[in-house]
């Protein structure tokens, strides 16, 4: 694909289109590209999210029946139901881990809201236990089996919240994925409308250039080329915006301590982003080529 100028009778560098394209074409690109990179970043992080929720459970051994007993046997029956519950479950078939979360760690998670640890020892503080299972894991086998060992227990295995999750990360990744298309069709009809204007305009030296024998090819193809100069030039520069709006965004991320999405970086997805010029100035051209030709047949 060449972008440099070629020999031309039509004076298409002087009509409108040569100002406002470039413009429609920049801010088209550029909420693209910033979608697209929306979607790969939401689709990543929701995946690691997800990958990171279902690689752990946890049961909640609470002291609901105890709550009347003095602090030193609430927490010597508590103790004993979780050691049971670690001792018969530890021997369950895909189980990587079983560990429970130390009364020290709790109270330094419940210090910030209930005060500092004098004050949680007093209160009818659940134990946690944490579990890391391994892949094909079956979740019914623990739940049952927990039931039997202790029916006051309850296990959260996030796949509830990992269904939420999901659904609403495929609602917006589904309305991104709209939004490209969208933006890209909008594109493609500015490029028309561009083609017609610059047509109209010049409509008399094109007969003119029919009487001395100018073929429609050749008159497609002027159109053709000044469009897809046009066409890469604007995208470009809102490829380079969106490039900038996006960085600045990960800078704030980053400065809040959330991570930047490793898809963003992988070759595909590096290499769709720069093609995104290459790419508009291709359908720009082949664009404006069927218009005329297409506008050609019907008024000559």
């Amino acid at each position: 694909m060449a972008f440099r100028s070629h020999p031309s009778h039509l004076p298409l560098e002087a009509d409108s289109s040569s100002r406002f394209l470039p413009c429609i074409v920049a801010l088209m690109v550029a909420l693209l590209t910033f979608s697209m990179v929306g979607l790969g970043a939401l689709h990543d992080s929701v995946g690691q999210w997800s990958g990171q929720i279902e690689g752990s459970l946890s049961i909640q051994v609470p002291p609901t029946e105890l709550a009347k007993r003095s602090p030193e046997q609430r927490e010597a029956a508590l103790q004993k139901t979780v050691d049971t519950i670690i001792d018969e479950l530890a021997n369950l078939p895909g189980i990587a881990r079983i560990e429970e979360l130390s009364p020290e760690t709790m109270a330094a998670l419940l210090e910030p809201w209930l005060g500092p640890d004098e004050v949680v020892s007093e209160l009818p503080i659940p134990r946690i236990i944490e579990i890391t299972p391994e892949t094909g894991f079956n979740f019914d086998a623990l739940e049952r089996q927990l039931g039997e060992i202790a029916p006051e227990a309850v296990l959260d295995d996030h796949r509830i919240w990992i269904e939420r999750i999901a659904d609403v990360a495929f609602s917006v990744e589904l309305a991104l994925t709209v939004l490209i298309v969208v933006l890209f069709g909008a594109t493609m009809l500015s490029i028309v409308f561009a083609t017609k204007s610059g047509f109209s305009i010049h409509h008399k030296i094109i007969e003119l250039l029919h009487l001395i024998g100018a073929q429609d090819d050749y008159i497609a193809r002027q159109f053709g080329r000044h469009s897809q100069r046009l066409a890469f030039f604007g995208a470009l520069v809102g490829l380079l915006i969106s490039l900038a709006v996006s960085a600045f965004i990960a800078w704030l991320g980053l400065r809040a301590g959330w991570p930047i999405p490793s898809l963003v970086f992988s070759p595909v997805f590096i290499a769709l982003i720069v093609a995104i010029p290459f790419i508009v100035a291709l359908v720009a051209y082949l664009t404006a080529t069927r218009t005329v030709l297409r506008v050609l047949r019907q008024m000559l």
